[in-house]
């Protein structure tokens, strides 16, 4: 058995709820972005390896193209 933490800065469309948004950014703060496991909201079956890679991914994709 294996644990994966994930959802401890989880990522919403409402800072009441969410620590960061959809890119990552976390809310209220400027040019902080989380990219891990963190952002997922909660525990999922499989490994979220791909998972976070392709979110990391996406969220870098984002960031890159707003410089």
């Amino acid at each position: 058995s294996a644990h994966h933490p994930l959802g401890t800065c989880r990522m919403g469309s409402d800072p009441e709820n969410s620590v960061v948004d959809r890119f990552g950014a976390v809310w209220g703060t400027e040019n902080l972005h989380v990219v891990d496991g963190s952002v997922i909201p909660g525990p999922i079956e499989v490994n979220p390896q791909i998972t976070i890679m392709s979110n990391a991914l996406r969220i870098a994709r984002h960031i890159g193209s707003t410089i």
